[in-house]
Parts: C-alpha cells; sequence; structure tokens
C-alpha cells in the first residue's frame, strides 16, 4: 500500500505532495472526493457538465447527466450540483466559434453571476474528456482556462480521470495533455488490471484538513489489488503507454481516412486508445446515426468484432494498451467491412437516399 501511495505521488499531474485513498471503485473514489472537497473548503455546491457519467450512489449520480435512464426514479440525489454545457467542438450548445470560452463566460457570467454563488462552490468536477457523453475532446484552452477560473474563486479542480487514465491517452492521465495540475485526481479501471479497485489522490495540503474518522471503508486497499496495480502501472509505464500512444494514433489517421468512402463517419476524435468515431445519417445536419451504430454493433459482433457506444450514435474504440499492430489493424478491417454492410442496410431500407 505504502509502495502504491508513493509510485502515485510521483505519477499524478500535481506539484505538491500528495496523499492517496484506497477503494474499491470509480464511483466510491468519486464520493469521497467530493467529501474531501466539502471538508477542505467549507463549501457545499459543486459544478458538473452535461454529458458527464461519474457514477451510480448517490453522490457520483448527481452529476451523472449522460442519459437521463441512469437519474431515472432516483430524484432526489446529493443536492447542490448544478450542471453546465461541456464545450464540444463537434456539437456545440452555446453560440460562439470558441466553445470552451464560451461555456466559461456562461459559468462566470450567468451562473455565478444569477443562482450560484461562486464563493459557495466547493469544487468543479471534470472528465477531462467526456466518456459516456461521447468521448469528446474539448478545445486545447477550455482546461487551462477552467483551472484559471477556479483559482480565481478558490474553488477546487477534479479530474475523474477513471476511463481516461493509467496510459489510456498516451501520457499517464489525460490532464497532462494540457499541463494543468488539478487538486484531486479520482482513478480505477484501468489502474489494477481488472481487480476491484479505485483510488483518488489529492494534494497533501488538502488531506490534512480532514482528521481521524472523517472517511473510511472497509475492503480499500487489500494487498490483491496492491499487487495487481503496482504491476501494472510497471507495465504501462515500461511500454503500454507509449504503445498506446503510438496506436492510437494510426488507429485514428487510418479512421480518418475511411471518411472517403463512409458518408456515415461524421467525426473522428480522442487521444491515444481512446478513440470516439460519431457517426451520422449526414454530415452536413450531423443527425445522429443511432439506427446505423446499432446495425453496425451487430454486424461487427457476427463477424467476431466487439464494439460499444456512447454518446448520442459514437462508436468507441477502447481496446487493452497491450494492443499489438496486428489485432489493430485485424479490428480495423472488420470495422470497415461492418459498417459498409450497416450503412447499405441503412440506406437502401428507406431510411436515408
Amino acid at each position: 500500500m505504502v509502495q502504491l501511495a508513493e509510485k502515485l505521488d510521483e505519477i499524478v499531474p500535481i506539484q505538491e505532495h500528495c496523499r492517496t485513498f484506497f477503494t474499491n471503485s470509480g464511483t466510491e473514489s468519486v464520493e469521497g472526493a467530493l467529501k474531501l472537497a466539502r471538508r477542505a473548503t467549507g463549501r457545499s455546491r459543486f459544478i458538473g457538465f452535461i454529458g458527464a457519467f461519474h457514477g451510480r450512489t448517490f453522490g457520483s449520480l448527481a452529476f451523472t447527466a449522460s442519459k437521463y435512464a441512469q437519474q431515472e426514479g432516483f430524484f432526489p440525489t446529493m443536492p447542490g450540483v448544478e450542471h453546465i454545457p461541456f464545450p464540444n467542438p463537434y456539437r456545440p450548445l452555446l453560440i460562439g466559434s470558441d466553445q470552451g470560452l464560451a461555456v466559461l463566460r456562461y459559468l462566470e457570467d450567468v451562473v455565478f453571476q444569477n443562482y450560484v454563488p461562486a464563493q459557495e462552490v466547493a469544487a468543479v468536477l471534470l472528465e477531462p474528456i467526456q466518456g459516456e457523453g461521447g468521448y469528446v475532446v474539448p478545445p486545447d484552452t477550455f482546461i487551462p482556462d477552467l483551472r484559471r477560473l477556479c483559482d480565481k474563486y478558490g474553488i477546487l479542480l477534479i479530474a475523474d480521470e477513471v476511463q481516461s487514465g493509467i496510459g489510456r491517452t498516451g501520457k499517464w492521465f489525460a490532464m497532462q495533455h494540457w499541463g494543468v495540475e488539478p487538486d484531486i485526481v479520482v482513478m480505477a479501471k484501468g489502474i489494477a488490471s481488472g481487480m476491484p479497485m479505485g483510488a483518488f489522490t489529492a494534494r497533501q495540503s488538502l488531506m490534512k484538513k480532514w482528521g481521524r474518522g472523517a472517511h473510511g471503508n472497509t475492503y480499500g486497499g487489500n494487498p490483491l489489488c496492491m499487487a495487481a496495480a503496482l504491476t501494472t502501472l510497471r507495465l504501462v509505464e515500461e511500454g503500454m503507454m507509449e504503445n498506446a500512444e503510438r496506436l492510437g494514433r494510426a488507429m485514428a489517421s487510418k479512421v480518418r481516412g475511411m471518411m472517403e468512402h463512409h458518408p456515415s463517419i461524421g467525426d473522428v476524435r480522442g487521444k491515444g486508445l481512446m478513440i470516439g468515431v460519431e457517426l451520422v445519417t449526414d454530415r452536413a445536419g450531423k443527425e445522429p446515426a443511432r439506427q446505423i451504430v446499432k446495425n453496425l454493433l451487430q454486424t461487427a459482433f457476427e463477424r467476431g468484432l466487439l464494439l460499444l457506444p456512447c454518446g448520442l450514435s459514437t462508436i468507441r474504440f477502447m481496446p487493452a494498451l497491450n494492443l499489438t499492430q496486428e489485432i489493430a489493424d485485424e479490428g480495423l478491417e472488420i470495422f470497415d467491412r461492418a459498417l459498409y454492410a450497416a450503412e447499405e442496410q441503412y440506406f437502401d431500407g428507406g431510411n436515408g437516399r
């Protein structure tokens, strides 16, 4: 446990020495981060994002806003959470060519000025790259500008790296692509290669603000998960992170090349082996191609490729970080042929041209 905590202190993108609390899952890590933010700041409100997914327990569920089915029937969740748009360059929700700037202006000039006092906000909870929301990568200026806005009002920045962390994007954590330091980093999923484990790591100055007994759990930090996590981090560091960056770049380039003969591919985005391919019925109107996605999932499955959707009509590529070039090429070949079949089934079936 001590070795793993020291390793996380070394790799998280926070210069100040950090402390780590070990949990059993991502949602438990989010809950702990929220409790810490409230305790450390003495504030009770939070800012989340439309399209976000942070978990399914009541605190994390209050921030989850990617599909209404996740919230349906569970109201009220934790109070005090205000959602704002996530800057989506492909599907802008606010007026303005710079979606990052538009979102921050909305937060500061509308939300803070009219109904959520900034001095009552403990933290902003952010997925650096939205997962369930569609593998959405924000504009490059957004996260640095958000950090500056948080500093202006004394608000903590919590990075939920459950899906984007531990080498998936070609760096230890996605926040490093923008050179931004969060105050708390939440992680799980890839940290222990499938073992039930999560963690949140925070500045030592924050962790010191809650005392003995303020938070705890039973199974967090069990020895088997600690060993699995240490081995996982070693493997990621010794080549898998570089592999994710190299193969991810090549795969994204290859899928962008498919746009020439696949009219349904509207956008290809992502970093490392976290790639989103958004499908549309036509590129001009950007109408979500839900039926094509449905056709594609079944057709690809029948041909030996498992795909997972997200967002309105996005296919996510999130293979294991030890992916080989041979398997990547085979998977993309199946994807290419399956998409041909899915498009043909849709357009020739009376749903399009």
